[in-house]
């Protein structure tokens, strides 16, 4: 598999990170390293190796599901500086328009 400048472009401006030419190129070559890498590690034969769920074998203790705050909408309503259908309204910070 091969990830191409382009792709990185796109995935940086995806992720909203400026990422000038010079260092697409050097992360197209650390992404090509880590898709190699990765690629070893899909032939590996782990046939004979036992699934691993959790590295300690142990049991989570559980409490009952109850609850035990109470209700604070109404009081956080009131100092809220916008507040509707019992859900704050906070400004739009991300612009999707790019």
């Amino acid at each position: 598999m091969t990830i191409t400048s382009d792709q990185l472009k796109k995935l940086s401006d995806l992720a909203y990170l400026a990422v000038d030419d010079t260092l697409i190129n050097q992360l197209s070559s650390d992404v090509q390293a880590i898709v190699a890498f990765v690629n070893v590690l899909q032939n590996v034969n782990t046939s004979e190796v036992a699934p691993l769920l959790h590295p300690l074998d142990l049991t989570q203790p559980l409490r009952d599901d109850v609850v035990t705050e109470v209700n604070q909408l109404q009081a956080l309503e009131k100092i809220a500086p916008r507040f509707e259908k019992n859900y704050f309204l906070v400004p739009k910070v991300i612009d999707k328009s790019k």
